[in-house]
């Protein structure tokens, strides 16, 4: 079974490449589903309170992830020390339940012919010793930036998020392949097709 870390800019589309490997056999770790399960736990937003303060929970005492959201990714000056202390207490745990994870699916009977990690910040994070390679999902910046305002982003919002990771030539460079992220389904079927069977004949 082969691992393999998903990296691209902001809506360069891989969760459909995820999807993708998804149908064609292919097990996915979403670290985003579980950053969004580990911020549901009550000793998580106790922790997340202490540091960024009680105008992030909502009236029921859970974490209000819009607010998170614009206090880490907004354009007040404190903005990146606030992300930093978000980063300090989610990635440990999403680290934690991904390595979990990983294992659970190489422990099976029936291993899927490969895992993906789907993780917007593998690079940033040091998860890229998890995987046997790394994919780049390639999309032109006007493609992301238009998919990221269909998802009701602000520009503001997209270049704060933008400049918060690493650039998209260090995530190239740190790519043992790349593939289009504008390509049709079609497309996108064959290369990850072909991408498998070159995985499993190494």
């Amino acid at each position: 079974t082969f691992v393999v870390g998903l990296v691209g800019g902001i809506a360069s589309g891989k969760s459909r490449v995820a999807a993708m490997f998804a149908s064609l056999g292919a097990a996915v770790i979403d670290a985003d589903r579980l950053g969004h399960d580990i911020l549901q736990l009550p000793m998580i937003a106790r922790q997340l309170t202490q540091r960024l303060g009680p105008s992030i929970l909502n009236e029921a005492g859970g974490i209000d992830r819009r607010q998170l959201s614009k206090l880490v990714f907004g354009t007040a000056p404190d903005s990146a020390q606030r992300l930093k202390q978000l980063e300090e207490v989610l990635h440990p745990q999403i680290y934690a339940e991904a390595v979990r994870e990983l294992k659970r699916l190489l422990a099976t009977e029936r291993r899927p012919s490969a895992i993906v990690i789907d993780a917007p910040l593998l690079l940033e994070a040091q998860w890229a010793p998890m995987c046997d390679l790394i994919l780049f999902v390639d999309t032109p910046e006007e493609v992301r930036r238009e998919r990221a305002a269909q998802r009701g982003w602000s520009t503001e919002h997209f270049e704060s998020r933008e400049q918060k990771q690493w650039s998209l030539d260090a995530k190239r460079r740190a790519a043992t392949h790349i593939i289009d992220g504008t390509a049709d389904e079609n497309s996108l079927r064959s290369t990850i097709t072909r991408l498998l069977r070159e995985m499993h004949r190494i």
